[in-house]
C-alpha cells in the first residue's frame, strides 16, 4: 500500500477519534455530581470520555504502525491489520462500558413503595384529627407521578418514584397540640418497628418540631418529612417512596 494511502488510513484514526469522543461523551460518567469543574462540581464525563478516546486511538495507530512496518519490509500485513483492528473494536468497546454509570434504585417494585408510604402517612391521619392543621395537610396530600428518575446530568435511569408535597404558611392552631400529634404519629410507626427520628432544634417542641423517617437519595427507600414551626407558622410535609423499577 503507498504512503499516501497510509497517510489517509491515520488521518481517518484521527478523525474517528474526534467523532467517537462526541458519540461517547453524553453517555459516561457516574452521573452523582452536576458536570463541571467547582460547586461540587467535576469533570468526570470529559475524564472518561478521554479515556475511552484514547484506548482506541492508541490502539489504532498501533495497528497502523505495525501494518505499516511490516508491508515495508515486504512481510504479510493485511492479517496483522484485520486482528489489530478487532483488538482495538474490543477494547474500545470494554473501555465505554467500564464507564457507563450503575444508577442505584430502591429495592422492589414502586407499587410496593407506593403501600408502605401510603401507610406511613395513614398512620399520620389517624392521629391528626381532620379540622387540625396537621389533619388537614395529611388529608390534602395527593401524590405526584410516577416521575422519571434523573441523575445529575438529567438523564433517564430507567427508574420511577412518586412523591407528595405541601406547605402550609400560616396556619391557625396549637403549636403544642401539633408537636404532640407528631409524637403520637412517631409512637404509631415505631409500634411496627419503623425508625423515626423527632427532633426539636429550638428545644420548644410547640415551637418548632420535626420527624423524620427513612433516608434521602435514589436507592434510600423512601423517607418522609415533617417540619411544624410555629413561630413562623409554617407547616410543611415531604415525601417520596425513592426511586424503583417497575
Amino acid at each position: 500500500m503507498s504512503e499516501r494511502r497510509w497517510l489517509i488510513a491515520t488521518a481517518s484514526v484521527l478523525a474517528g477519534a474526534a467523532i467517537l469522543a462526541v458519540l461517547v461523551y453524553p453517555f459516561v460518567g457516574s452521573g452523582f455530581t452536576c458536570d463541571g469543574i467547582g460547586f461540587g462540581c467535576t469533570p468526570e464525563r470529559e475524564t472518561d470520555t478521554l479515556l475511552v478516546v484514547t484506548v482506541y486511538t492508541a490502539l489504532a495507530l498501533g495497528t497502523l504502525l505495525v501494518a505499516r512496518r511490516r508491508a515495508r519490509r515486504g512481510r504479510p500485513w493485511r492479517r496483522a491489520l484485520s486482528i489489530g483492528i478487532a483488538i482495538t473494536m474490543l477494547a474500545t468497546t470494554a473501555a465505554f462500558a467500564s464507564q457507563l454509570p450503575r444508577h442505584p434504585v430502591s429495592p422492589g417494585p414502586l407499587s410496593a413503595a407506593r403501600e408502605r408510604w401510603d401507610r406511613v402517612l395513614a398512620d399520620g391521619r389517624a392521629v391528626a384529627p381532620r379540622g387540625t392543621p396537621l389533619g388537614d395537610v395529611l388529608r390534602d396530600l395527593e401524590p405526584r407521578g410516577p416521575v422519571t428518575c434523573r441523575d445529575a446530568y438529567g438523564r433517564d435511569t430507567a427508574a420511577r418514584e412518586l412523591s407528595w408535597s405541601k406547605r402550609v404558611d400560616g396556619y391557625a392552631g396549637s403549636g403544642a397540640a401539633t408537636a404532640a400529634a407528631l409524637g403520637r404519629w412517631a409512637e404509631r410507626l415505631r409500634r411496627r418497628n419503623i425508625e423515626v427520628i423527632v427532633s426539636d432544634p429550638s428545644g420548644d417542641s410547640a415551637s418548632d418540631r420535626r420527624l423524620r423517617v427513612g433516608g434521602y437519595g435514589p436507592a434510600a427507600g423512601g423517607f418522609l418529612y415533617v417540619r411544624a414551626s410555629f413561630y413562623i407558622s409554617q407547616l410543611e410535609i415531604t415525601a417520596s417512596t425513592g426511586c424503583h423499577h417497575g
